[in-house]
């Protein structure tokens, strides 16, 4: 044992022995703690390759759903000026008033945008983040997911408005009924979808409806209102997605480089 060894070689005055076997020691510590540190580096920099990867998951899963929320985004659009034009100027859409009375409803079609940003809550809850050592990716990715870049995306994209329980309200419920069965689907891969029906009453009885929305002038200027907001919903829609699209791309030629 080198113990032993020591104190016998103190013992005998070896001190050139015992000096040897002190500088065993120190180099055996040294290197054990070279080890360990190496060993606690090689785990951490597992540990945020795997976040990086997990990251690039989210990223994907986001910019999937970006691009089916703007083309949602656009129906709605398109159905509310639809409604307008007929508020305003009478104009039937598609010369139809079963058509305007569609797009009157789906008009009032909301998907709030929820971030799949669950990998990253979870390294800033452990205090990982740092784990991630290109300090301008870390910061990038930051950027993109922290609280008040995205506090007024949540206040545009997560408004539910009045509109929307307006016309809900004036819309005879066999007819809403009809079109959550045959105008509108939704699914995993799809997301929402709002698509073209045919009419489940006579155009005598299309006319009677849109006759009515078009009579309460709080539903048109609810309306406007709402479509002001879908239209700053899709520039912020695309700015989110672009936005995303190249954090993704950084995140990939960091895993590359690694």
């Amino acid at each position: 044992m080198t113990l032993r060894t020591m104190i016998r070689r103190a013992r005998e005055r070896d001190w050139t022995g015992f000096v040897i076997e002190i500088v065993v020691v120190v180099i055996g510590v040294f290197l054990g703690l070279q080890a360990s540190n190496w060993n606690q580096d090689r785990q951490e920099s597992a540990r945020g390759r795997e976040y990086l990867q997990r990251i690039d998951a989210d990223l994907q899963s986001e910019i999937s759903l970006l691009r089916k929320l703007r083309v949602f985004s656009r129906a709605v659009d398109t159905y509310g000026e639809a409604a307008i034009a007929y508020a305003e100027n009478g104009t039937l859409y598609r010369n139809s008033a079963w058509e305007t009375a569609l797009a009157y409803y789906q008009a009032s079609q909301v998907w709030p945008f929820r971030q799949p940003n669950t990998t990253f809550q979870e390294i800033r809850s452990s205090g990982d983040l740092q784990l991630i050592r290109n300090a301008t990716l870390r910061a990038t990715i930051a950027g993109h997911y922290g609280d008040n870049s995205n506090s007024h995306v949540l206040e545009v994209l997560g408004v539910v408005p009045k509109y929307r329980a307006r016309v809900r309200g004036m819309t005879p419920w066999p007819i809403q009924r009809y079109i959550w069965s045959h105008c509108y689907r939704s699914g995993k891969d799809l997301g929402q979808e709002l698509i073209d029906c045919p009419s489940p009453v006579s155009e005598a009885e299309a006319t009677t409806l849109i006759k009515q929305y078009r009579q309460d002038t709080a539903l048109t200027a609810e309306l406007r209102f709402w479509m002001a907001t879908v239209n700053t919903a899709q520039f912020m829609l695309a700015g989110i997605q672009s936005e995303a699209e190249h954090v993704e791309h950084d995140v990939r030629a960091e895993l590359a480089r690694n």
